[in-house]
């Protein structure tokens, strides 16, 4: 939905007058995200998975901002998911960080 700008509408359609609506639907897709990747943080033997899951978000969301903003696709993406998976290697049991 970034790269194609649709995040961005969205965002800017949670302002106008269906705002509760789009929120609603906004808050069920991210849910629907983060569900699973509790799940396998969970699975990974992560003592906090929805704390990290949280954070994990965060990282997505400076990333979203980012492209907005209008840095390039590949640098930000291959930047992020270093990142994370930089993060979780810190942070499951038995994986030290890189």
């Amino acid at each position: 939905m970034v790269r194609d700008g649709e995040h961005r509408i969205a965002s800017a359609a949670a302002g106008a007058q269906d705002a509760a609506a789009l929120r609603k639907g906004a808050d069920a897709a991210h849910r629907a995200l983060l569900d699973p990747l509790i799940d396998a943080l969970r699975d990974l033997g992560d003592d906090a998975p929805t704390t990290t899951a949280r954070l994990l978000q965060g990282l997505v969301h400076a990333a979203t901002r980012a492209l907005e903003a209008g840095d390039d696709y590949t640098t930000v993406t291959e930047r992020t998911v270093h990142l994370a998976v930089a993060s979780l290697g810190g942070i499951t049991p038995g994986r030290p960080p890189r």
